[in-house]
Formats: structure tokens, sequence, C-alpha cells
């Protein structure tokens, strides 16, 4: 059975970790990726790490709002290990941490490729960002 721990980054080793799965990941490498940018270092804002049998393999940024309501930012899956179950399994236990910090409402933009992924966990359709254009904005109650 799988051992998957979400955790709070706060080491130089879950940091480097973190930097290093987006960056590949989510930024192909590129120069556009910044790290600790403005949003990562704001307190409300969560940097995620998900561990498998304590080593790193996906990473997510919660981003608490007002409301009971967060933003779910920036998820990413070490490459060879994507279509395996562990997104799903990442989502699972940030849904749970989410309740635990009176979150009910989780909100997403999410890529156009990557919207099924998220209608498959229950994520419905909702604007919630009418300026925003570019990304498929989804949500879900949770509990």
């Amino acid at each position: 059975m799988a051992n998957y721990v979400l955790t709070l980054v706060e080491d130089a080793a879950d940091a480097a970790a973190y930097d290093q799965i987006r960056h590949h990941v989510l930024f192909g490498g590129s120069h556009a990726y910044i790290r600790n940018g403005p949003e990562e270092v704001k307190d409300e804002n969560l940097s995620l790490l998900l561990k498998l049998d304590g080593i790193p393999i996906g990473t997510v940024r919660l981003d608490q709002k007002t409301d009971k309501k967060a933003i779910v930012r920036l998820v990413a899956i070490v490459s060879d290990l994507q279509r395996a179950g562990h997104g799903t399994a990442l989502m699972g236990c940030l849904e749970g941490l989410a309740t635990t910090l009176g979150i009910r409402e989780l909100l997403v933009y999410a890529r156009p490729a990557a919207s099924g992924f998220y209608l498959r966990l229950g994520y419905t359709p909702f604007i919630f960002d009418p300026d925003n254009k570019e990304s498929i904005q989804l949500h879900k109650m949770i509990s």
C-alpha cells in the first residue's frame, strides 16, 4: 500500500525538491520559472510537497482566501510517475488538509489539457474570475 504524505515545504531539501518538480514539470525547465515569487511567500499561501514513501513526487500550492475558499495552484507530479494515480492521491490529501483548515470550497484555474483530470475528481465549471480568459475555471465543494 502506498504511503502518501502531503507536507508543508519547510526545510531546504523540501524547497529544492518543490522547485525542481515545478521547474521541470510545469515550466519545462524554462527561465520563466521564478523561485520564491511574491505569491509563494504569502503567509496564507501554502507550498506543499507530496511524498510517496518519503520520496518527493508532487507539488501543489493552496492559496487560502476569505469565505472558506481556497485556490488550488500549480499541481505537478514528477513526469515519469504521471498517469499512475498519484495526482488523484495528491488531490485527496489536499482536500483532507483543506477541510482541517476550515475550507469548504476549492477553486482551480486549469489548463485545457488538465480540465478532464479535475472533472473526474468532481470539480465542475464555475467562473470565479471573469477577467481570466486563459484558464478553465472549476470548483468543488468539500466538507
